[in-house]
């Protein structure tokens, strides 16, 4: 049987209590905040607010939101090893005050964020559930394309990256046959984005010669 959004936010919370304490770049997403009002957490709050789903060990996002410190950054991961790795990475350092990081899964993002809320949402080499039979627990499905058309602003982006050939091609197909969404890119998809801040699993997969499927979407 599911479970309901509080159980999901206490049973997410139950081992990560200790940290919210040691960091003020760490948000306990709990039912006292929901929706979350990104007004309030961060300082300046006229600024682009873009989105990262799954950031990994965070190294990337950090990246970004001190390079473009006019731009909000909100990240969430699930799993608890990514946390502890993306704390230990902010704890080096001062506050970084256009970042704010949450465990999350993408379970209720429908309810924990307000419509119409991101200038962009970005999803860096998501699990792609290699084998037949695990596909059903890939992220990226019509009804999620429908959580994510609803959680960007009007003429908002989705940015998504892989060096999986097979799943990259089902997304770029849903995208397309989607009334939600349009191609950003003049392209079907690129292999190289300039000016990009790679991920270090981005990096790893180059140098073993892979290549990278990056993804554009707009929301019409």
């Amino acid at each position: 049987m599911w479970i309901t959004l509080p159980e999901y936010l206490k049973k997410i919370n139950e081992d990560s209590k200790k940290y919210f304490s040691i960091n003020e770049n760490i948000l306990e997403v709990n039912e006292e905040i929901i929706p979350i009002d990104f007004n309030k957490i961060f300082d300046n709050n006229d600024k682009l607010l873009k989105f990262e789903i799954g950031f990994g060990n965070c190294e990337s996002l950090i990246k970004l939101a001190l390079k473009y410190p006019e731009i909000n950054y909100f990240g969430i991961d699930r799993k608890m090893d990514r946390i502890r790795t993306a704390l230990s990475k902010l704890n080096k350092r001062k506050k970084i005050h256009n970042l704010t990081i949450a465990r999350l899964g993408t379970d209720y993002l429908g309810k924990i964020i307000n419509p119409s809320t991101f200038d962009e949402i970005i999803m860096n080499f998501p699990d792609p559930w290699p084998k037949k039979k695990h596909h059903k627990n890939r992220t990226l499905c019509t009804e999620f394309l429908i959580v994510l058309n609803n959680m960007l602003k009007k003429d908002g982006y989705f940015r998504f990256s892989s060096d999986h050939e097979e799943y990259s091609m089902e997304v770029l197909s849903l995208f397309e046959n989607s009334e939600l969404f349009r191609n950003a890119y003049d392209c079907s998809l690129k292999n190289e984005i300039n000016d990009r801040i790679e991920t270090q699993f981005e990096r790893h997969k180059k140098r073993e010669g892979f290549k990278i499927y990056h993804l554009k979407f707009q929301k019409i």
